[in-house]
C-alpha cells in the first residue's frame, strides 16, 4: 500500500495522487529494472505439486496457515527466499528480483503457465490457469497483490499477506474439478511508488481487448485489533459487495464497503473494469500500527485472521469461476 511521497513520485510519471498517509523516504528503486531472472525451475523446492483434490472446501484446507507462514516468512526475511539469500525489504531492484524469482517458481511448481510481464521500470509475475470447460476466450478473472515493499521494512503485512492469499488461491482453484473462466494470478511490481505495475498490466489488458469478468486485489490482511473479524472492500464495483457479503455472512465475517483508492484495484477501476480491493480495516482505523515501518515483520501477522479472510476469498473466487 503506497503513501503520499509515493504519490508524489507517481505524479512525475503521470499517475494521479490521492493518498494522504504518513510520508516516508523516497523509493530507492526508480531506476530501470534490468536484472535478468534465471530460467523457471519447474521442480523448485518452494512448493510441491499438490496431490489430487487436496481439499474439497476451503474449510477442509488444513494446509493454508502453514503455507502462508512459509510464503510470508520467505518474503519478509525470516527465512531464505533462495539458498543464501535473505530479504531485508522488497524495494530495491535486487530484492524485487529475488522475490520475483521465488514467486515465479512457486507458481510454476503448481503447474501453472507463468510469464514475466516487463515494462519500463519493473516486471509483473503473471500465472494463467485455463478453464476446464468452455473456451479460454471466456471472460477472465484476475486475482492480484503487489510483491514490492517500502525501503523502511520487510513488508510482511504490506503486502506479504496479499501475496500469500494469491498463492493460496492459485493452489486451491487449480485443484477445482470445474472452472468455466480462465484465471490470471498477477503479482504486481512497484505498487508502492504509484501503482506502476498494475497500471502496466491494465494497459496490456486494454491493448489485448481481453474480456474480464472481475478483478480481486488483496492488500494488507494482517491485523484485527478489535477482534470483530471484519474485512474492508475498497471501492467495490456493483455486484461484488453482494458476492462478498453472501459468503462472509455465514462465516461471521463483517464486510464493510468503503471508498479507498490507494491500492492496485484503482488501476482497474480507472479503466472501467469490474474490480474490488480487499484488506483489513484501513479506512475504519483498525489496521496494523506497523504500516510502512521497520516493524512490519513476520511476528506481527495475525495468521488466524489471515486464514479466515483467505477462506472467504476462496469461497468468493470458486463461486465466480463457475457459471
Amino acid at each position: 500500500m503506497r503513501n503520499a511521497v509515493a504519490w508524489a513520485l507517481a505524479s512525475i510519471i503521470g499517475l494521479a495522487a490521492c493518498d494522504t498517509s504518513t510520508p516516508r523516504a523516497p523509493a530507492v528503486d526508480a531506476a530501470v529494472d534490468t536484472a535478468t531472472d534465471p530460467p523457471i525451475a519447474v521442480d523448485a523446492p518452494v512448493a510441491a505439486v499438490p496431490d489430487p483434490r487436496e481439499c474439497d472446501t476451503p474449510d477442509a484446507c488444513a494446509w493454508i496457515e502453514a503455507y502462508q507462514r512459509d510464503v510470508i516468512g520467505r518474503l519478509a526475511g525470516r527465512e531464505e527466499v533462495s539458498p543464501g539469500v535473505m530479504l531485508a525489504h522488497r524495494a530495491s531492484v535486487a530484492e524485487r528480483t529475488a522475490a520475483r524469482v521465488y514467486l515465479r517458481d512457486a507458481l510454476a511448481a503448481r503447474g501453472l503457465d507463468v510469464r514475466l510481464q516487463a515494462y519500463a521500470t519493473g516486471q509483473n509475475v503473471v500465472a494463467s490457469l485455463p478453464p476446464t470447460s468452455g473456451t479460454a476466450a471466456a471472460a477472465r478473472i484476475v486475482v492480484g497483490a503487489h510483491y514490492d515493499s517500502v525501503p523502511a521494512g520487510p513488508g510482511a503485512a504490506d503486502d506479504g499477506t496479499g501475496v500469500a492469499i494469491v498463492l493460496a488461491t492459485a493452489r486451491y482453484l487449480a485443484d477445482l474439478p470445474r472452472r468455466d473462466h480462465p484465471v490470471d494470478f498477477v503479482l504486481f511490481d512497484q505498487e508502492e511508488i504509484g501503482l506502476v505495475g498494475s497500471a502496466a498490466y491494465v494497459a496490456a489488458l486494454r491493448d489485448e481487448g481481453a474480456a474480464v469478468d472481475s478483478v480481486h486485489c488483496f492488500d494488507m490482511v494482517s491485523f484485527d485489533g478489535d477482534g470483530d473479524g471484519a474485512v474492508e472492500l475498497w471501492s467495490p464495483s456493483a455486484g461484488l459487495e453482494d458476492l462478498y457479503r453472501l459468503h462472509g455472512t455465514p462465516r461471521g465475517i463483517p464486510v464493510h464497503a468503503v471508498t479507498f483508492a490507494s491500492s492496485d484495484h484503482q488501476s482497474f477501476l480507472r479503466r472501467g473494469f469490474v474490480a474490488v480491493g480487499v484488506g483489513e480495516e484501513f479506512v475504519g482505523g483498525d489496521h496494523t500500527p506497523h504500516y510502512h515501518r521497520a516493524t512490519d515483520t513476520f511476528d506481527r501477522i495475525d495468521f488466524a485472521y489471515l486464514g479466515r479472510i483467505t477462506r472467504l476469498a476462496l469461497d468468493v473466487l470458486a463461486d465466480r469461476v463457475v457459471d
